[in-house]
């Protein structure tokens, strides 16, 4: 019985001289590259499905790591902010108010620590909550916006983080 091709499928070319040229070529082609380590070339491949398999997972969650990500790489620099925060204190109060991250004995931590334990647990907090923080960040990473003014002016005049975290996420 023989196939008939339809004209979605491709039909395989099996002319002689065609396969001479493509064995032709494909020597051509291991002579250029002789000192390959095609052990080497095993591993990358390995590496590469293992990379790929990854980043698919990542993008099959609905933006949540996406969101994440770009939280976890600006909060460090947002943090280390000593016009936004000059004291351990108002960094606590921050990951509590803005992304329900408690910090227990903080009394006893460096900066960089306290920073490190808000950056690592970020996953905890709500979805919702780090989208709209990594928002309200991104814009207050220039100095001069209004936001950002605002921000100061309502910390210079005594309101707790939790109360410019509040005002914030109704704004937003």
């Amino acid at each position: 019985m023989t196939r008939n091709p339809t004209k979605n499928t491709k039909q395989k070319r099996s002319d002689p001289r065609e396969l001479s040229r493509f064995v032709e070529e494909l020597s051509w082609l291991l002579k250029t590259f002789e000192n390959i380590d095609y052990d080497a070339l095993s591993s990358l491949s390995h590496e590469m499905e293992f990379f790929f398999s990854n980043s698919q997972r990542l993008r099959k969650r609905d933006g949540v790591s996406r969101n994440t990500a770009i939280l976890v790489g600006i909060l460090p620099d947002f943090l280390m902010d000593s016009s936004l925060f000059p004291t351990n204190e108002g960094i606590v109060e921050f990951a509590d108010a803005a992304l329900g991250l408690p910090i227990s004995r903080w009394q006893k931590k460096s900066k960089y620590e306290i920073i490190g334990q808000i950056v690592c647990h970020t996953n905890d907090a709500s979805p919702n909550k780090v989208r709209l923080l990594s928002e309200v960040i991104e814009e207050m990473l220039d100095s001069k916006t209004s936001l950002r003014r605002a921000i100061e002016a309502n910390r210079d005049n005594g309101q707790s983080w939790g109360e410019v975290i509040r005002h914030l996420y109704n704004d937003f």
